[in-house]
């Protein structure tokens, strides 16, 4: 479902969230598949996620608590938070109750250009996460060695991220002395402009004079 997740764009689905370490997740997978059983007489379909394995898609839906459950029809999404048995779940669908609940809001549409970045940074961290218990499991490094080099390289990518801002910033709003030598270049073009530019007075006042010499003679 990774790939081809915006299929539930289309027409009616009940999607489920579930990770294999979830023991509520486990409890409900037995009415959970009970109910797949009905989605042809419903006429909706009916999908699951393993988090695990598709972190990203968790991150789109924004999931915190398993298991999570969305309905969606035609592009719009909305948490299901009722009883979850066979039962419940084909009336819930069948009577129509999704109408009652408030659909996920734009800011937060799994469809979202937000909410993307925020699947990013889910798979960032399951792919941190993994690499911590490659380094600890197989590797056998302490886990406090482990939590020792994330961090240090946490400061060190921030450091240098910092640094660059601070560059950014600097060349776009500078201050201090590169700020005032810029005013007095921008203040000796003016001087030169206005030196090179004689106001009509002054030339109509240039003028007399020399007639007024010219005369004299």
């Amino acid at each position: 479902m990774k790939e081809n997740w915006t299929d539930i764009m289309k027409g009616e689905w009940m999607i489920e969230f579930h990770a294999p370490w979830c023991p509520a997740c486990k409890d409900l997978q037995k009415a959970w598949n009970a109910f797949a059983d009905w989605s042809d007489d419903l006429g909706i379909k009916v999908g699951e996620v393993d988090v695990t394995v598709n972190p990203g898609l968790s991150g789109r839906f924004l999931v915190t608590a398993l298991p999570t459950i969305y309905h969606v029809k035609d592009g719009v999404f909305r948490q299901y938070s009722g009883a979850r048995d066979k039962n419940d779940f084909i009336s819930f669908v069948e009577d129509k109750k999704y109408r009652v609940i408030d659909p996920v809001p734009d800011y937060k549409h799994p469809n979202s250009k937000q909410m993307a970045v925020v699947a990013v940074f889910f798979k960032l961290s399951m792919a941190v996460r993994d690499l911590h218990n490659h380094l600890v499991e197989d590797k056998g490094i302490p886990s406090w060695a482990s939590y020792g080099l994330f961090a240090g390289v946490t400061l060190a990518l921030g450091c240098v991220l910092g640094f660059f801002i601070v560059i950014i910033i600097d060349q776009v709003f500078p201050t201090g002395p590169r700020k005032n030598q810029q005013s007095k270049k921008a203040e000796k073009k003016d001087t030169k402009k206005d030196s090179g530019t004689e106001s009509p007075t002054k030339k109509n006042g240039n003028n007399n004079n020399a007639k007024e010499t010219k005369k004299t003679k």
